[in-house]
Formats: C-alpha cells, structure tokens, sequence
C-alpha cells in the first residue's frame, strides 16, 4: 500500500465525507486514494490495449 501525506488524507477526507454516514478516518482515506490510483492504472490499461 503507498503512503500519503497527511495533508492529502485530510483533503481526501473532506472531499469524501459527505457521501459517508460513517466518519472517515486516515485508513479509509488511505483506501480511498489506493482504489482511486487502481482506478486510474486499470483505464490508462484499458486505453493502452483499444489504441493498439
């Protein structure tokens, strides 16, 4: 798992809150930022193999 600066988790938990009941914590903005950059690799991934 990378690691993130603080600042980032913080701002990751501000924009992510308001679509959580629950609060978030630095191990869910953690999470959140994994997933986003999979996200990001799996479609550059995607778009790579449709230009070919």
């Amino acid at each position: 798992m990378a690691k993130y600066p603080k600042d980032y988790l913080e701002k990751t938990i501000q924009l992510f809150q308001p679509y959580s009941e629950a609060l978030l914590s630095l191990d869910d903005a953690q999470e959140i930022a994994d997933n986003a950059l999979d996200l990001y690799a799996y479609l550059i991934e995607l778009k790579e193999r449709h230009e070919r």
